[in-house]
């Protein structure tokens, strides 16, 4: 499905009920009590703030060839939990993090000055997630938000902000596998669906004009979160490791019907159709540690294998791919590594 038009449109019923889900913690931390046990009826909230900056600067006639530069990250951490009753138990989470790169050049008349900053961090990510404890193996349901501040992915530099936009409901059972002062363990198995809304502009500059892309997929999903305090509790260490197998993708079957030479003539592999089915590994690991009350460092190791990101729909149009360029960039057939490690400002609530 795609519209043609100069901004975002509407989004499904679905998804605009999980966004205001959760929505719905974010005034509740006003009112927590963080030194509160989890009793039913008691909010229990944490959330850490945190700000990095490198900055540096130099005049024209700087002997030695420096460049100036301005290197910030900025993020935000935050979970609120609550025991409705002796049977429900609700936990959310809120991951915000930003951060650029302003890195001066010199001109053609040596001059120096300030090129548009390329982006190093970027992430929204919301999830609700409710339990039914009286049982050995918990039935959940939860929902979930992912997208970004700053979509840069335009070959010719455009941006699009909040793009793409992910929402998630997901349904299956759980288990605490390991629930005491130190650490945590929770295992979840489920089926998951996933709704995406993507813009990606159609022609060459100067020519803004943008079509939106809509793109459905479902299957099944492994999650397990695990959080510790190692080394005496002086550093916190979070890992999350999400494994889902798809069942069905929403633009396999235009795909499916197109003729190999169709593909072979957009540049992509004549088995692009099960790039979109294959299993996708996200493991996520921070490490923390407070050297005082406001300065801390952090570590943080990512690891994503996603064949075919299947946000990007293949626009199919008289027996063709409209949009191979965009198309080839959501191709990824090998493990994505992400590494980065912070000295600077934080505080916790």
């Amino acid at each position: 499905m795609d519209f043609r038009r100069p901004a975002r449109t509407g989004l499904s019923a679905a998804a605009l009920l999980a966004l205001a889900a959760l929505m719905i913690p974010t005034f509740a931390l006003a009112e927590a009590n963080p030194d509160e046990e989890f009793k039913a009826g008691n909010w229990g909230t944490r959330m850490t703030v945190g700000l990095n900056l490198l900055q540096s600067y130099y005049t024209d006639n700087w002997n030695g060839g420096d460049k100036g530069s301005v290197v910030w990250t900025s993020n935000l951490d935050a979970e609120a939990k609550k025991q409705l009753s002796d049977a429900w138990h609700w936990y959310n989470t809120l991951n915000l993090a930003f951060g650029q790169t302003h890195q001066q050049e010199r001109g053609a008349d040596g001059e120096l000055f300030w090129p548009k900053p390329d982006k190093t961090e970027d992430l929204i990510r919301a999830e609700s997630l409710m339990r039914y404890m009286r049982s050995a193996l918990n039935p959940y349901f939860a929902l979930g938000f992912e997208s970004q501040f700053l979509d840069q992915t335009d070959p010719y530099g455009r941006d699009l902000s909040l793009n793409p936009l992910t929402f998630s409901q997901s349904l299956g059972i759980s288990r605490m596998l390991v629930d005491n002062e130190e650490r945590t363990l929770l295992a979840r198995l489920g089926f998951t669906l996933h709704e995406s809304f993507r813009e990606m502009y159609l022609n060459m500059p100067p020519d803004d004009e943008t079509i939106s892309e809509s793109s459905t997929d479902g299957g099944l999903e492994l999650v397990l979160d695990y959080d510790a305090r190692i080394l005496g509790g002086r550093v916190e260490y979070a890992s999350e490791i999400r494994v889902y197998k798809p069942f069905f993708y929403s633009g396999k079957s235009d795909v499916d019907d197109l003729a190999a030479q169709a593909l072979a003539d957009a540049g992509l592999e004549a088995d692009l159709a099960d790039y979109f089915l294959t299993t996708d590994i996200d493991f996520t690991n921070t490490f923390k540690a407070n050297i005082t009350e406001v300065i801390n460092v952090q570590l943080h190791l990512r690891w994503v294998y996603d064949k075919y990101d299947n946000s990007v729909v293949p626009v199919v149009e008289e027996g063709a791919i409209s949009n191979p360029g965009a198309v080839a960039a959501a191709v990824r057939k090998v493990g994505q590594f992400k590494q980065t490690m912070s000295l600077g400002l934080g505080y916790t609530f």
